[in-house]
């Protein structure tokens, strides 16, 4: 049976993109480089809009 997605292959392609990317930063250029991946990323966007949700219903909870 064929496998339709590969989740290895697609780590591993993933990983040598981000190698090519850093491969020649300092230390700072590349904590630079994930703070700026992560800000601009769909899941960290939602998890931080998970964590505002849940402190807004803390404080409402709080103040009530």
């Amino acid at each position: 049976m064929e496998k339709k997605f590969d989740c290895l292959k697609m780590k591993e392609e993933i990983q040598a993109k981000i190698y090519e990317d850093i491969k020649d930063m300092s230390a700072d250029e590349e904590l630079a480089y994930f703070r700026e991946k992560s800000r601009n990323s769909a899941l960290w966007q939602r998890l931080v809009a998970h964590d505002n949700a849940k402190m807004q219903n803390c404080n409402n909870f709080s103040s009530n």
